[in-house]
């Protein structure tokens, strides 16, 4: 190797590194079971595009809830630790602010993150309410780009956070959030 091309590649440590980085989707349900997807064969359910994420990507076959409900679970999944460590004990419980989290991780990786659907990780309990921008525990706060939320879920013409902005939306929240 010539010395102008290794000096060209020291100044340049990007081009090595230019491999394009695969989009990653994590999907997470509350109250689903395992086999309740057509890529398991389910006599009943349809679902095509969960069938091609499976077929086309990497599939988590032996990925386990970190709590029997759901708060503690997304705590979990979000910072790799069980969930007495995050404060997230149950339902009513904020995510500790120090927690690191794979949002922030991708964020500093250079991927843009996002966060679509139920949070229920800033403490509030009862029915489904927007989330505020200036909410210190928003997904902003947990290195979450774009978001589109609500503290917790109900299912018909829902009034979800954009960014901190509040949006009243007709039709099932499920549907809303995945378009």
């Amino acid at each position: 190797m010539s010395y102008r091309l290794l000096l060209l590649l020291l100044a340049c440590p990007s081009a090595l590194l230019a491999a394009k980085q695969p989009n990653v989707i994590l999907v997470m349900a509350d109250d689903m079971g395992w086999g309740q997807t057509g890529y398991y064969d389910h006599p009943a359910l349809k679902t095509p595009h969960l069938d091609a994420m499976a077929k086309n990507g990497l599939r988590f076959d032996r990925f386990y809830a970190g709590a029997p409900n759901c708060s503690p679970t997304r705590a979990t999944v979000l910072t790799g630790r069980s969930n007495d460590r995050t404060g997230v004990l149950n339902h009513g419980y904020a995510l500790n602010l120090q927690e690191k989290t794979i949002g922030a991780a991708f964020k500093k990786a250079g991927y843009a993150t996002g966060h679509f659907g139920k949070w229920h990780l800033n403490g509030f309990t009862g029915p489904g309410a927007p989330i505020f921008k200036n909410d210190d525990h928003s997904p902003s706060a947990f290195g979450l780009d774009t978001w589109l939320s609500v503290t917790n879920f109900f299912d018909l013409n829902p009034i979800l956070s954009r960014n901190g902005e509040f949006e009243e939306h007709q039709g099932d929240s499920s549907e809303i959030v995945v378009e």
